[in-house]
């Protein structure tokens, strides 16, 4: 009867921490800074819970450095005016975004201007 009840209280106890498992902040980003970059696009991760994008950027002597840019939920994303094929690999892109505090290599975008043109602004677009 004792290794029920443990296993009971065990089995509870589990469950009740599953939605305590942490969350992807953004905690790591300076809101009331702000930079831009051009650059390539090498990879687009388009999925939930966050999309990023894996940039190659000419630095002022022309060597390429590599920038990550996290952005939104693809949900969230294609609610707000993103399609699947607007950015893939290769394609240039202009990037603003809110640099890490740590890392200015890593961004939390804020707006785009594709290759085609079509630009995307996270603020008035979030708040449609």
């Amino acid at each position: 009867m004792r290794s029920i009840v443990l296993a009971g209280i065990a089995i509870v106890a589990l469950v009740i921490t599953v939605p305590a498992l942490p969350h992807h902040s953004t905690a790591n980003f300076d809101f009331t800074k702000s930079a831009t970059v051009t650059g390539t696009v090498q990879y687009f991760s388009f999925t939930n819970p966050h999309s990023f994008i894996d940039l190659q950027v000419p630095d002022a002597v022309g060597a390429q450095q590599p920038y990550k840019i996290f952005t939104v939920a693809r949900v969230v994303m294609m609610r707000t005016g993103w399609a699947a094929g607007d950015l893939k690999a290769g394609d240039k892109v202009t990037i603003t975004g809110n640099p890490d505090r740590e890392n200015p290599n890593f961004m939390y975008l804020t707006k785009i201007a594709f290759a085609s043109g079509k630009v995307w602004d996270r603020e008035p677009a979030l708040q449609r």
